[in-house]
């Protein structure tokens, strides 16, 4: 009996982390290349580069916005923004766009996409690029 309690007390904690984690990657979709575009394309979503303006100077997607992540303002920048539209983020690779979507969902954005592989990924697909 001690032993069928403790078995459930796990499989009942393990559970509601699953379930924790399944929320957190489901708020947050990271998008393929493909995708990216079509959303970028099919909705009024708003594309915003997280990378710093020396990164952006070397080339960004056509239309985007830049909000440097790693700029100390980069939380009032967002503030600023619309939390009800659509928000598609890309950085060099995708390390920075996470935790910039992160912030954002923590300041109550509810559509946040990351594109898979950031903007490395976009140019070896031979996607444009301009500067």
């Amino acid at each position: 009996m001690k032993y069928t309690l403790i078995l459930l007390l796990f499989l009942f904690a393990f559970r509601s982390e699953i379930q924790g984690q399944t929320i957190q990657k489901d708020s947050i979709q990271v998008l393929s290349l493909a995708e990216f575009e079509k959303m970028s394309s099919k909705r009024k979503a708003k594309i915003l580069d997280v990378r710093t303006p020396e990164e952006v100077a070397e080339g960004h997607l056509l239309g985007s916005t830049t909000v440097n992540f790693l700029s100390p303002d980069f939380s009032k920048e967002v503030e600023a923004l619309n939390k009800n539209k659509t928000y598609l983020l890309y950085c060099r690779s995708g390390s920075r766009t996470r935790k910039a979507a992160d912030a954002m969902q923590k300041m109550g954005f509810k559509h946040v996409y990351m594109l898979e592989g950031g903007i490395t990924a976009w140019k070896e697909a031979g996607k444009e690029v301009v500067k």
